[in-house]
């Protein structure tokens, strides 16, 4: 048979679902063009689920295009254009030159157009930049909207880490009561210090399978571990610009920050605690860094203030992290609109350092952040405990403010005036100073840990022992005195100041 009398169909769905313009409808419809217009079906291509705007591989898209521009059929027939493509006239362009250089033609039924007609090619890139435009248009109203779930604590799709599901009324994570004690033992064995490989091995031994399944695997347990979702908090997929201009996403995870608070957003319950999933995280990059059982040197590169930096650019807020020798925003690299934020990376570390170094021996023993360190640097050492702690205080406030609110009731609005209300006031009352007598002697009863910070205001013995630190140990006290570094955008050709750029948050102790 001539392949002139030969046509394939090639079908796309970037959701992969039933639906207006569900696979099954575009060939039914695509078949019945065929066969009005003597046509022979000889093969179909599908690809589903794969978009047509996106950097992604498209098998059933390759093979269609080889059909046709190699001879085997005269026609491609796609249900309408934008299913072959929504990159624009630049990829639908050198299709239509491919497929007309091997004599062949493409049909697009719903668009009503046939590239043996002269006039449609001029039809097609219209349509074809028409494509490009709505993705572009759909792209942005979709970041839009996931990036108003993310500030609001909702979960955007995809599979929640394994042990926790995502309720279908208020959108954020709960624990799956089938999975949630499995996902616990992973996380008690790493905080033991088991090995990644000796976890998956015990979970295969137990028939327990993985979140898709199958069996797991040290890279699974990893990714478990360091998802910030499993420590029920906010994830967000680092992005970048691809050379084309579209964005990939990389496989970097880390915790959504509100772009206006920089205060990372819950998601909902979690299997473990944010301090444990450092401690985690800590264990992991400690042991990517042993080789043949000795401990190998961090790279140079590595700087002193890695996540302690943003970019202080109004309305961006994003982290920056060292690139080459510089400090540079993520947001600007990922191809957002932020102009983006950078300076060399060590006179920053050295400016940093040093007011670090000349600010604390200046300090009264009660200032405010001599205060938030030593808060700090005890609830490192028991994070437990100061999470008991933290959620008895927030129990004593809550009634605290009840039994005002009840007072006022009473004395300012005049709601007990009744007979028989102040009886009924006074249980009320006594109900919840009770209910605060008992949090506050369950409060005195946990320990509380004491943390000599003595050597932080000698300034003889603070520059000594600071230059004797490792990078990790003046990274660590950093973080306990500051809350963010934020650099501003630089004028091109002025000299780098960092009194004029450089902008430090210190810790403060909070409410």
């Amino acid at each position: 048979m001539h392949h002139h009398t030969l046509c394939d169909l090639y079908l796309r769905l970037s959701l992969d679902r039933d639906g207006k313009t569900a696979i099954e409808r575009q060939e039914v419809d695509c078949r019945a063009w065929a066969e009005r217009n003597g046509l022979t079906v000889r093969k179909v291509h599908i690809d589903r689920g794969r978009s047509g705007f996106k950097d992604v591989e498209r098998k059933g898209f390759d093979s269609a295009l080889a059909a046709v521009t190699a001879g085997v059929v005269g026609t491609l027939i796609v249900w309408k254009l934008d299913r072959l493509s929504r990159k624009g006239i630049g990829q639908v362009g050198k299709v239509l030159d491919n497929i007309e250089k091997a004599g062949g033609r493409l049909v697009s039924v719903v668009d009503g157009l046939d590239t043996s007609n002269d006039s449609a090619r001029m039809v097609v890139g219209m349509l074809a930049e028409l494509a490009r435009s709505e993705s572009k248009n759909l792209g942005t109203r979709v970041a839009h909207a996931k990036r108003h779930l993310r500030r609001q604590g909702q979960w955007i799709g995809g599979q929640p880490p394994y042990g926790l599901l995502v309720d279908p009324t208020t959108k954020k994570l709960v624990h799956d009561p089938e999975t949630a004690v499995y996902a616990r033992l992973i996380a008690d064995d790493a905080l033991a210090g088991k090995s990644l490989v000796q976890i998956a091995r015990l979970l295969n031994e137990y028939d327990i399978p993985s979140a898709r399944g199958g069996q797991w695997n040290a890279a699974s347990i990893m990714n478990l571990l360091k998802s910030p979702a499993f420590a029920g908090l906010m994830p967000e997929t680092e992005s970048v610009e691809a050379e084309d201009g579209s964005r990939k996403f990389t496989s970097r995870v880390f915790p959504y920050r509100d772009p206006e608070t920089l205060d990372t957003v819950s998601i909902g319950e979690g299997i473990i605690t944010v301090g444990e999933r450092e401690r985690i995280i800590r264990q992991l990059e400690a042991r990517t860094r042993m080789q043949a059982g000795k401990r190998m040197p961090k790279p140079n590169g590595t700087a002193l203030l890695t996540g302690m930096v943003f970019c202080d650019v109004p309305g961006c807020g994003r982290r920056m992290h060292k690139v080459g020798g510089s400090y540079q925003c993520m947001a600007r690299r990922a191809g957002n609109q932020c102009p983006g934020a950078n300076a060399v990376a060590d006179r920053v570390d050295q400016y940093v350092s040093e007011w670090f170094l000349s600010l604390l021996p200046t300090l009264e023993p009660d200032d405010p952040l001599l205060v938030a360190i030593a808060d700090r640097w005890v609830k490192k050492a028991d994070p437990e405990t100061f999470a008991k702690r933290d959620a008895i205080t927030d129990e004593i406030a809550d009634q605290e403010a009840r039994l005002a609110d009840l007072e006022d009731a009473r004395y300012l609005r005049g709601e007990f005036d009744r007979p028989g209300a102040l009886e009924r006031y006074q249980r009320l009352a006594d109900r919840l100073q009770s209910r605060i007598d008992g949090l506050r002697a369950d409060l005195a009863s946990l320990p509380l840990p004491a943390v000599d910070i003595s050597p932080l205001l000698d300034g003889e013995l603070l520059r000594p022992a600071w230059e004797a630190s490792t990078h990790d140990q003046k990274r660590d006290r950093l973080s306990l005195a500051i809350d963010g570094v934020f650099i501003s955008k630089g004028e091109r050709g002025k000299r780098f100041v960092p009194e004029q750029r450089v902008r430090v948050k210190w810790a403060e102790i909070k409410e």
